[in-house]
Formats: C-alpha cells, structure tokens, sequence
C-alpha cells in the first residue's frame, strides 16, 4: 500500500482533535478504509509520530493512542491549508513524500510568510 499524504494529515488532525488527548482506538475518517487507516497509523507509530500502548485498569485492558511531541511539532507545520496545499505541490515535483522532504518544504514555506510580514527568521 503506497503512503497517503492526505490520510496521514487528517489521522494526524483527527488524533489531536480528542480533548482526552488519548484515544482507546484508532478513529474512523470519512472515505477511508479501516486497513488504510490502520496502516498509516501504523506508519506514524513506526515514524514517531503517534504512539499505541496497551494500558491496564482494574484487570482490563484497551489501547491508548495519541500523537507525540514530535507528531504534534509535524502537525503544526502541515496544518494550515495553504501551507499543505504548497507543500504538496512541491513534494510532487520533487518526487518525494519522505517526512524529512515535508519538514524541510513546510519550514521554508512558513519562513517565507514570516519573512513577508517583516519577522526575519535565521533558518
């Protein structure tokens, strides 16, 4: 199964969007299939983005699930639409869909727009 950009954002937002901050199962998302949503959850575990972990009460046991610091810090660059919609684009020239190629084109995307309102930013 090839990696789903779109899907990995909107677990992403789904997953922050619980104000428990944890959830006792990986959410449904609209237009999705349960295996397609569990593997990229499984893609963000494997990336340190998310985190499962069994969690034991009174004899019983559930999975929690959340996002890390890390997956919060790769959120906040890819949230806003108009820095995910250029991160796309140019990640489709590049060829390349890597998280390190995300964080590098969001960063310079949102340097960019500070530097447009008279913030300079040392990258």
């Amino acid at each position: 199964m090839k990696r789903n950009p779109d899907l990995i954002r909107d677990l992403m937002l789904a997953l922050e969007k619980e104000e428990a901050g944890e959830l006792l199962r990986v959410p449904d998302l609209p237009g999705y299939a349960r295996h397609q949503v569990d593997h990229h959850f499984r893609l963000l575990v494997e990336a340190g983005l998310a985190s499962a972990g069994y969690v034991s009460s009174d004899g019983r046991r559930w999975v929690a699930v959340r996002l890390t610091w890390l997956g919060h810090d790769q959120l906040d660059m890819i949230r806003d639409q108009h820095v995910w919609r250029h991160m796309k684009a140019a990640m489709k020239k590049a060829g390349s869909w890597s998280l390190e190629t995300m964080g590098v084109i969001a960063r310079a995307i949102v340097i960019e727009r500070l530097d447009a309102l008279g913030i300079g930013v040392n990258p």
